[in-house]
């Protein structure tokens, strides 16, 4: 089965923020490879949307070789063979087909050493620019790989997946309240009340650490899977019974990152909101059969997007200010 990849965003800057600190991005490399990043900055005067940004292009950058490969490019990493992270053409002498365990390990290996380095550049930048010391970024991102989504978390922000009906949280939120709900001394619906809520205790570049901690998960996706990340301007303010009928919906995704933002701010918009969303679809993969038709002088290769907007551009375009 190939899996096909439709995604949009939105960020907007609320209804009392005077400037908009998050940061979200998408990007459909191939039509079954696709990046979904949402950062949320804090920090002085003009240092969080630049931490939220710098966060963003900075792992965009790390993880380009994941990105941009086709049937004919393969991954390399610094020192290491040449990866192919399908099974096609099997026949190439210089690469080498990992089994699943060795590519999962390969592709968190990536996303762990791109959202480290994020956090070491928004550290220098601080230390560079004295008016932005201090300055610090949640980040949550997925990569979509064929049928496989890899997701990485540090801070409060969120990334939800919505399988056979049931919408759920992958991460987990590196806040106090999140520690108290765990510790039993506060509940789940306390959370969006408490008064500390909004204190993180990770984040890119908040601690001078060389070694930051990062979250990663993974899972299998199945046909019609959704994934939404989302920042606590978002989450706080729409709550999953209702992210669920939305996401249900059969807008297109750009119209659905709309509508998430607008329920956002009917319901306050105290702070910066974004989301991210993706559509997984599957269908038969035809490689095989195509392969025998075509001759050994016909190396080209078409690649398309799947589209839920009549403006294909718009799956990979913001459909408001996230640009910093």
């Amino acid at each position: 089965m190939r899996c096909h990849i439709s995604a949009a965003y939105k960020s907007d800057i609320g209804k009392v923020r005077v400037r908009n600190e998050d940061t979200g991005f998408v990007e459909i490399a191939h039509e079954d490879v696709a990046l979904l990043i949402v950062a949320d900055g804090m920090g002085g005067y003009r240092a969080g949307d630049k931490a939220s940004s710098l966060a963003v292009e900075t792992i965009r950058a790390e993880l380009e070789p994941l990105l941009n490969f086709n049937d004919t490019q393969h991954i390399t990493s610094s020192n290491q063979p040449t990866i192919r992270l399908n099974d096609k053409d099997p026949n190439e002498r210089s690469t080498i087909v990992l089994p699943e365990t060795a590519e999962s390990d390969f592709v968190t290996g990536f996303i762990h050493n791109a959202v480290q380095r994020a956090h070491a550049e928004i550290i220098a930048y601080g230390k560079q620019h004295r008016e932005s010391r201090g300055m610090g970024s949640t980040v949550t991102l997925c990569v979509v790989i064929r049928n496989r989504a890899y997701f990485a978390n540090v801070g409060d922000s969120r990334s939800y997946i919505l399988m056979n009906g049931d919408l759920r949280p992958v991460t987990k939120d590196h806040s106090l309240v999140a520690r108290l709900v765990d510790s039993g001394e506060i509940t789940q619906q306390d959370v969006y009340s408490h008064p500390n809520r909004n204190l993180i205790y990770r984040s890119l570049g908040a601690e001078e650490q060389h070694n930051l901690e990062v979250d990663i998960f993974e899972l299998d996706l199945q046909s019609g899977a959704m994934i939404m990340l989302c920042s606590d301007g978002l989450w706080e303010k729409v709550r999953e019974p209702e992210l669920l009928q939305i996401l249900q919906s059969e807008m297109y995704l750009p119209d659905m990152c709309d509508t998430l933002v607008k329920k956002a701010n009917e319901y306050g918009g105290e702070d910066n909101i974004t989301v991210a969303i993706a559509r997984c679809s599957f269908t038969a993969d035809s490689t095989a059969v195509l392969r025998n038709s075509i001759s050994d002088a016909d190396t080209g290769e078409q690649n398309s997007v799947s589209a839920e907007s009549p403006d294909a551009s718009q799956t990979s375009a913001n459909t408001s200010n996230a640009g910093k």
